[in-house]
């Protein structure tokens, strides 16, 4: 609780003295470095994933997340920001539902931020806001299949894929 707290005081503090195309051009920085490293992410699960449809599935989602980070570089490249460096760390389970499990709650962190600044976004710039709209939707189709692979690889369901 207490983090959440300290968050959301820095943010409203950051807010203050931070003109909104700043904090917007940070925003699309840390959401270009996460899609960047959530594919790579995806991918490095595919490898490891024992069902073919599940690793065609992941792979696809990572194919998704370097078109959203394409069009998120490019937004920050037209706010003249500077393109951020991507995390060179991945996380990964110790077996496949952990790696699916660490992919949703990923993709959850994601959508609580942009939510969060939506509003902000919409202030000053419709068509980024639009296209964050149309990311966020194609993310919740993310987490909705992740969800389904969880479910159908859950090591203590019985009749798993």
């Amino acid at each position: 609780m207490w983090r959440g707290v300290k968050y959301s005081t820095a943010r409203f503090l950051r807010r203050l003295r931070q003109d909104p195309k700043q904090e917007i051009v940070e925003l699309l920085g840390r959401e270009y470095a996460d899609k960047m490293k959530d594919a790579r992410q995806y991918r490095l699960h595919a490898e490891q994933m024992r069902y073919k449809h599940f690793r065609d599935q992941l792979l696809q989602i990572a194919n998704e997340e370097e078109t959203h980070a394409q069009w998120l570089k490019d937004r920050i490249i037209a706010f003249e920001g500077e393109v951020p460096q991507i995390p060179s760390t991945l996380e990964d389970g110790s077996n496949t539902w952990e790696d699916l499990k660490l992919d949703l709650m990923e993709e959850k962190r994601h959508d609580w931020d942009l939510r969060d600044h939506l509003p902000l976004v919409e202030r000053f710039d419709a068509e980024t806001a639009n296209g964050l709209r149309r990311m966020l939707a194609e993310d919740s189709a993310h987490r909705a299949l992740i969800t389904t692979m969880l479910m159908r690889s859950d090591p203590l369901a019985e009749g798993t894929p």
